[in-house]
């Protein structure tokens, strides 16, 4: 027996903040970052919860810590909130999942529900019951997971996303497009997470460079902000693989977006599941008529299944080029010799990662190291 699990309610397109009215006469706490504290937005928020007594906890970091959700969960603690509300991207919603968890586990029931408002169009982190931590005196990335992380209710106002600048539509929108092909090849997939992952990577491909280029394109920032979703949906139910792995293991130690990782890395993974494209007529793998799928969904057409999967490769490679994305790690900032010289214990803490088991191809050690050379 299998599960595909759908929790989290979604509100969606104009007007979908007015969900939150629902939070009226509530104790409301509100976790989120200093710049987003003081936005548009939440001007928005506070006026639909007049009637709800508000706390904000503003003092969310990037790429948060231990210490910071311990003091998240003070002020849970402190505050005795009937519900909570994460306002950001995804380390407010990451911070406010662990702090729920915690808070649950201490005896402390939001019995309202768990909200979040993603400000971002790529984690999926809205309808996930994942959410990354960092040590800080390793800096690993902590992958968390529990079913008392996924939020009760997403709200995905088109307004949320609508002043997000360029490099960040970008970074986000290549994290959306690695969770749609990895949860579609992932040992988990199944025909739902296929027919989500699918239409989260058409969207992409139709709506993200424009958005990319414009925030005036409401449409496409609205469809991308849904297609994102999407793929946080397919991936919470099939898994992920190696390209997040390696991801964890590479922003734990260096300061790159992940999105930005994502995009350097999955070309190279795409062609390290598919057999490094050692393909000959009748000896397809498995692995590499998934891709050729997603390369046909896409409309990519091709003399021979081996081209499809380079079709895919050089789609990926395309997009990343247009959104103005580095190609390789020294291009996104890293000292190649710094890089190379932590490249071994890289692949040893990629492949203890639980992304790594979601993988179509068993991954050793030597892979992982492998991949890493060719990145850099």
């Amino acid at each position: 027996m299998y599960r595909f699990q759908l929790t989290t309610t979604l509100y969606y397109g104009p007007d979908s903040l007015s969900a939150l009215s629902a939070l009226s006469g509530r104790r409301v706490l509100i976790i989120t970052d200093a710049f987003m504290a003081t936005s548009q937005l939440m001007f928005q928020v506070r006026e639909v919860l007049a009637e709800a007594t508000i706390e904000v906890y503003d003092k969310v970091i990037p790429n948060p810590d231990v210490a910071a959700v311990a003091a998240g969960l003070a002020a849970f603690v402190a505050f005795e909130p009937e519900a909570l509300l994460a306002v950001g991207g995804g380390s407010p919603i990451d911070t406010a999942k662990a702090v729920r968890k915690l808070a649950l586990e201490l005896g402390h029931r939001a019995e309202a529900g768990f909200y979040v408002i993603p400000t971002t169009s790529g984690t999926g982190s809205e309808v996930t019951s994942f959410a990354v931590i960092t040590d800080p005196v390793t800096h690993a990335k902590l992958p968390l997971t529990s079913d008392d992380m996924l939020p009760d209710v997403a709200i995905l106002d088109p307004d949320a996303v609508s002043t997000v600048p360029p490099f960040l539509v970008a970074d986000s929108g290549m994290d959306a497009i690695s969770h749609a092909i990895e949860a579609y090849v992932a040992v988990g997939h199944n025909d739902f997470s296929d027919a989500l992952a699918e239409k989260a990577l058409r969207i992409a491909d139709t709506y993200l460079l424009r958005s990319y280029r414009s925030n005036q394109d409401v449409k496409a920032r609205t469809h991308q902000h849904t297609g994102a979703t999407m793929a946080g949906i397919a991936f919470q139910n099939s898994g992920l693989g190696i390209v997040h792995s390696l991801s964890h293991a590479i922003g734990g130690s260096f300061k790159v977006a992940h999105g930005r990782l994502n995009g350097i890395l999955l070309p190279h993974v795409i062609e390290f599941n598919a057999g490094e494209l050692g393909i000959r007529p009748g000896e397809i793998s498995e692995v590499a008529r998934r891709y050729v799928t997603l390369a046909r969904s896409l409309g990519l057409s091709a003399s021979s299944d081996r081209n499809l999967v380079l079709g895919l490769v050089g789609w990926v490679e395309r997009v990343r080029r247009e959104l103005e994305m580095p190609a390789t790690i020294t291009g996104a900032g890293i000292d190649p010799e710094e890089f190379r010289a932590k490249i071994p214990a890289l692949a040893a803490t990629a492949l203890q990662d639980f992304c790594a088991e979601g993988n179509p191809v068993k991954a050793t050690e030597a892979d992982l190291t492998r991949i890493l050379e060719w990145v850099a």
